[in-house]
């Protein structure tokens, strides 16, 4: 039994809905982390989510809160994405505030993006502080951070361009959250490479068409992989010019035609449910394959052989 339960996020739809009634079936279900808590233990809440703030009414633990809203008790402000000198992409900084807006620290992440960065950072200093550490300790060991493989990670692609690689897996919330981030960083060109997001059950069609009706805002070029994919590519097509949408059953297809795509100075999101194997177009347009079992997700014997 835990004496810290941590709820990071649920979204509008989430992931593994496919097998609920309903998001509240499902929001159901993952709070009952924070119900079995007792009143000596600490419920560690999203401020940001609705579905989560939902649960302080539930659990019997102390509450504490994170995220970017008012009322968080550790709130984070100033968030801004690290650019190097050429345009390359280098990470994330912001402000963690503790106890009012004038006891702050800094927190730089680098090789890692997205606002996700903040939120989690936020909740392990919420964690932290439970525990006894002081702001400085936390800041300190949170500078040396580095992010896993396929979790908005920043990787050098072919000819001189830049990849986010967000193929871990996927979800409504998380693929807005990348879009949002490829939308936010400069680039010359920015092409979003997105794939079937699975388990969404009834939402899925829904999920898809407002992933691409944001997409096509904004995007110079996309890719799409697998059936429901398809969807995102249609609904693009409202504000992206056709010719500059791409569809592909398997991410080997869509992988060789984004080689092909790419040029010098290009930003390249790929993101996708881990079913669709999106980390396979990344391999094909990655400046260094020889590196992609330390930079890649699903590198394994196991995973190589499906």
């Amino acid at each position: 039994k835990p004496n810290v339960g941590v709820v990071t996020a649920i979204g509008e739809i989430p992931v593994h809905v496919e097998y609920f009634s309903d998001p509240e079936e499902l929001a159901e279900e993952k709070s009952k982390l924070v119900q079995a808590l007792d009143t000596t233990d600490f419920a560690v809440l999203n401020h940001d989510d609705p579905a989560v703030l939902e649960m302080r009414n539930i659990t019997k633990g102390k509450v504490l809160t994170f995220g970017f809203m008012e009322g968080a008790e550790i709130k984070v402000s100033d968030f801004d994405f690290k650019v190097g000198a050429m345009g390359e992409p280098e990470g994330v900084v912001f402000k963690i505030h503790h106890g009012g807006m004038a006891d702050w620290l800094e927190i730089k992440i680098n090789g890692s993006l997205g606002k996700s960065q903040a939120w989690s950072a936020s909740a392990a200093v919420v964690v932290g502080l439970i525990f006894g550490l002081n702001l400085v300790k936390i800041s300190g060991a949170l500078s040396a951070y580095r992010g896993p493989a396929g979790r908005l990670k920043i990787l050098k692609g072919i000819k001189n361009s830049f990849l986010i690689d967000d193929t871990y897996n996927a979800s409504p919330s998380s693929t807005h959250l990348a879009l949002e981030t490829l939308k936010a960083l400069p680039a010359k060109r920015k092409i979003a490479v997105l794939g079937d997001m699975l388990e969404l059950g009834k939402y899925a069609i829904q999920a898809h068409r407002d992933a691409g009706n944001f997409a096509g805002t904004f995007a110079n070029i996309l890719v799409t992989v697998g059936s429901r994919a398809k969807f995102i590519a249609d609904s693009a097509a409202n504000q992206l010019s056709r010719e500059n949408i791409f569809s592909f059953d398997t991410s080997l297809e869509a992988g060789q035609k984004v080689r092909e795509l790419v040029q010098e100075g290009d930003l390249v999101l790929v993101k996708g449910s881990q079913g669709i194997r999106m980390e396979k177009v990344v391999e094909e347009i990655m400046a260094e394959p020889g590196k992609k079992k330390e930079l890649l997700v699903r590198q394994s014997k196991k995973w190589l052989e499906k």
